[in-house]
């Protein structure tokens, strides 16, 4: 090809591979819906995607257009966002589930758009609420970030991309948790052949000049959004030093 249109890296020659195979499995398998609009969806997907951003927007909305009644149709199954899907898909990832508090705020908060799935908890404490969102992305790693939310005050994402699998994830989340809540120092130990899958947390340092009460509200409510999150295949302990 030439220098103004490259060839695709294997990494994407790969990406667009399996989503085309993978589409290919479904059809007949999801009931379909009504057609995407291709290039809209194809420029969303690149923008999240840069394996999908070296494949180029005419070849991309090709493979829309000819998939668009399935990805439509895995669109109202699952309910996460199209370009999630179509990212998901090509990485050959599992597409999870978003918990109702998330799903209800999809079309208001920008930052949901690429998950995949979630785990929401809301923990109270001297008459405040915080709502705190375990998640899994197509996107970068991301948080906790507090974000805007329509009706709540308090709300916390933690986001972390679900390639590795259910443990790796919850490492991954957990490593971005920990400092935020008030550790700035642990040891995640996983134990082998376990179901579901457990990972060790030792405490090692506690900031000092946080209250005790308070971090342990965080790191409980954290812990139950990870483990929602992979419905039942992660559990969480906490080691004290």
């Amino acid at each position: 090809m030439s220098a103004l249109y490259p060839t695709p890296s294997p990494p994407a020659t790969a990406w667009l591979a399996t989503l085309r195979a993978t589409l290919a499995n479904l059809v007949g398998q999801v009931p379909g819906g009504p057609p995407v609009d291709p290039e809209s969806l194809a420029a969303h997907v690149e923008s999240a995607a840069p394996e999908a951003a070296e494949v180029g927007a005419e070849v991309l909305a090709e493979t829309l257009r000819e998939y668009g009644s399935t990805i439509s149709g895995l669109t109202a199954a699952f309910g996460l966002r199209p370009a999630a899907i179509v990212v998901a898909l090509g990485r050959g990832e599992e597409l999870g589930e978003l918990d109702p508090v998330v799903a209800q705020a999809l079309d208001q908060v920008p930052e949901l758009a690429a998950l995949t799935s979630s785990g929401t908890v809301v923990i109270a404490k001297d008459g405040r609420a915080t709502t705190l969102i375990a998640a899994t992305t197509v996107g970068p790693a991301l948080g906790p970030l507090r974000l805007d939310w329509p009706d709540r005050d308090d709300v916390w994402l933690c986001a972390v991309p679900s390639g590795a699998g259910p443990l790796a994830a919850a490492r991954a989340a957990l490593a971005r948790i920990l400092p935020q809540a008030g550790v700035p120092r642990s040891e995640l130990r996983a134990v082998p052949d376990t179901h579901p899958q457990t990972l060790h947390v030792a405490l090692r340092t506690v900031d000092p000049a946080a209250d005790p009460e308070l971090v342990m509200a965080r790191l409980e409510g954290w812990r139950t959004a990870v483990e929602q999150l992979h419905r039942g295949d992660v559990a969480i302990h906490w080691e004290q030093a």
